[in-house]
């Protein structure tokens, strides 16, 4: 091998490492989470799948309450859509899912695919067998049309337990690997504990955060893995 093929066989394997580790470019992938406040843009052009954060439940001068935010209700062009509400208490009352389910009931109108209601709340991983018992309560007030979803943490495969995950009463699992703007320094040790589930399934990744196509490949693996869902970030200026 001449000097000039070794140079170039160099050039070619470092640019292979650089190419491991690669930042998350949204017009790849085709699942999206839309926070309220974050526009849609032309890094959707693709998107079969959009979350749409729908609003919050949290506690109000010591009432639980239902804050609508996000997308007024209209036709979309995304082929589906998932409503997603924020939880910061699960102390809550009947009319609070009556609300949502009625506001799913909304949009479905209007014209879009409403897979269902994706529920975030930030369960503590010792605490998951009473998140079941909510996930199952809530479920019943659900039309049967409506799937249940919910948002998880990586450390609840890791470190929690694995049958009480796996019997979670929802149809999807959409496991966040960031936290605010910027993804988990170490997130990829997680990601063998999720070979373990076997409910179906999703990464959350975070818009120009870190993402390794070999861990894609790896959770592929899993019968149950569905692909990848971002966290599209309010953008500088809109």
């Amino acid at each position: 091998m001449g000097t000039k093929a070794q140079v170039l066989l160099v050039v070619a394997l470092l640019t292979g490492q650089s190419q491991a580790a690669e930042t998350v470019n949204a017009r790849e992938h085709q699942a999206f989470w839309l926070w309220s406040g974050v526009k849609a843009s032309a890094d959707l052009k693709n998107a079969q799948t959009v979350y749409l954060h729908q609003g919050e439940v949290l506690t109000r001068s010591g009432e639980v309450v239902f804050q609508r935010l996000g997308l007024p209700v209209s036709r979309l062009t995304f082929p589906t859509i998932w409503l997603t509400v924020r939880f910061t208490t699960l102390d809550v009352p009947e009319a609070i899912p009556a609300r949502i389910v009625h506001l799913m009931q909304r949009w479905q109108k209007t014209g879009n695919q409403v897979i269902g209601l994706q529920v975030d709340f930030d369960a503590a991983t010792h605490q998951l067998a009473d998140y079941a018992v909510f996930l199952r309560q809530l479920r019943q007030q659900l039309p049967p049309e409506f799937a249940l979803g919910v948002t998880g943490l990586l450390d609840w495969a890791k470190t929690g337990d694995i049958d009480t995950l796996n019997a979670l009463p929802v149809d999807e699992l959409v496991v966040q690997s960031y936290q605010g703007r910027h993804t988990v320094d170490n997130y990829a040790h997680y990601l063998p504990a999720l070979q373990r589930l076997r409910i179906p399934f999703k990464l959350g990744l975070v818009q120009n955060g870190s993402w390794d196509a070999q861990d894609d490949a790896q959770l592929r693996t899993s019968a149950w893995y569905r692909g990848t869902v971002v966290f599209m970030l309010k953008q500088p200026g809109r």
